[in-house]
């Protein structure tokens, strides 16, 4: 099970169960589904949130995988907005998304913050390797802001909305902790 952890306006909560309705309500659109790789079955089905925790929680419980609830931490439900997950001994190691009115306001990048400082000075990972579709700036945006240095661009990925190259990045825990102060200011200007 993923431990809470807590930014200056949000809560990252292991996910569970009780959350699939709630997956299965946001998630099937394509603005949050188009840059994740096709392995997500598009249009997503009925009942694709109780398969994918299905497929999900048992990784959590072995301690592979951590994957969070995103929550805002100012309001009285903690209903997720999104999620980030870490999956220790998978290629790429963290993964996200994130509701689209929810995007513009630094959330992500408090989530990242968390997650990365959990990476490195809790499980002690020495780096991350990290993926995302070309076209993904705004993910690639995170990746640059945080320190990580592209590796390689692996062509013709299949993604949800198409095939396109994927770039892989490394982050190692020095990078990290060299841009961690910059990262996290960056979400700070956007919530003014």
């Amino acid at each position: 099970m993923a431990p809470t952890l807590n930014t200056a306006r949000l809560t990252l909560r292991s996910i569970r169960r009780a959350d699939g309705p709630r997956i299965q309500l946001v998630f099937p659109r394509i603005e949050i589904t188009e840059y994740l790789n096709a392995s997500i079955p598009w249009p997503y089905p009925p009942g694709g949130a109780e398969q994918f925790l299905d497929f999900i929680l048992p990784q959590i419980e072995s301690g592979s995988r951590f994957v969070w609830a995103i929550t805002l931490r100012d309001v009285s439900d903690d209903l997720l907005i999104g999620l980030i997950d870490l999956d220790v001994h998978g290629t790429f190691h963290r993964g996200f998304w994130l509701m689209p009115e929810h995007h513009q306001k630094g959330y992500m990048t408090e989530a990242v913050t968390a997650v990365n400082d959990f990476a490195f000075d809790v499980l002690k990972m020495p780096l991350m390797r990290l993926g995302n579709a070309v076209p993904n700036l705004g993910s690639r945006r995170i990746k640059e802001k945080s320190g990580a240095v592209l590796v390689d661009v692996i062509p013709d990925v299949p993604f949800v909305s198409g095939v396109f190259p994927e770039e892989v990045w490394e982050l190692t825990a020095e990078a990290w902790r060299e841009n961690r102060a910059d990262f996290l200011a960056s979400a700070i200007r956007l919530r003014k």
